[in-house]
């Protein structure tokens, strides 16, 4: 039997010299019974971009811890991605001190590293989980659409035809984003069927 792959709540993006901190943050995030993606726990085995990019697309928020004039080595990446997933951003600040943060920083919250628990809980407020038979009728409607996840992550278009279809045909309201997610997913967790090619 196939060993079910892990699944990820919360991207954490930090620089090396921070990694207790990001401890202290994932094991927050753990309490509160979400699971967050940490770059240095992956094997050396690992396809490590495909797995951080699958991590990304398929968590309901990056989270970004910084301390003055160390920013992760990725995050301009990172937040582009997750902005253009329409992810929420919560930017975590280490220590007291003259931050000079990216511009492109200001358009999200800043918090200090004391207040991650207001973090957490923002996170928990806003995560609404399926049913378990939304998630068959979006496998059903996936399936339907007959194109491959990894196409729809490069087609948004794509993405809004099945959202179309949830709502209009199944009264299922859902963002184009956590439709990704959902099937992200249920893939990883070997639940969601395989696309037959067309003749």
């Amino acid at each position: 039997m196939a060993k079910i792959k892990k699944t990820y709540d919360i991207f954490l993006s930090y620089s090396l010299d921070l990694q207790n901190q990001a401890e202290v943050v994932a094991k927050k995030f753990a309490d509160a019974g979400l699971t967050a993606f940490d770059l240095s726990e992956l094997e050396p085995a690992h396809n490590v971009v495909e797995e951080t990019w699958q991590a990304l697309a398929e968590s309901w928020a990056l989270v970004v811890i910084v301390k003055p004039s160390t920013m992760p080595p990725s995050v301009a990446v990172e937040i582009g991605a997750a902005s253009a997933w329409q992810k929420p951003v919560y930017i975590l600040i280490e220590t007291e001190g003259e931050y000079h943060l990216p511009v492109y920083f200001s358009k999200y919250e800043t918090f200090k590293f004391s207040e991650i628990g207001t973090v957490v809980e923002l996170i928990l407020k806003d995560l609404k989980p399926l049913s378990d038979e939304d998630r068959q009728a979006l496998a059903k409607a996936y399936v339907d659409l007959c194109i491959p996840t990894d196409r729809l992550l490069r087609e948004p278009s794509s993405i809004e035809r099945l959202k179309n279809v949830l709502w209009k045909e199944l009264g299922i309201r859902i963002s184009g984003e956590r439709i990704m997610q959902e099937l992200l997913r249920l893939r990883k967790r070997g639940r969601l069927p395989k696309i037959l090619r067309k003749e």
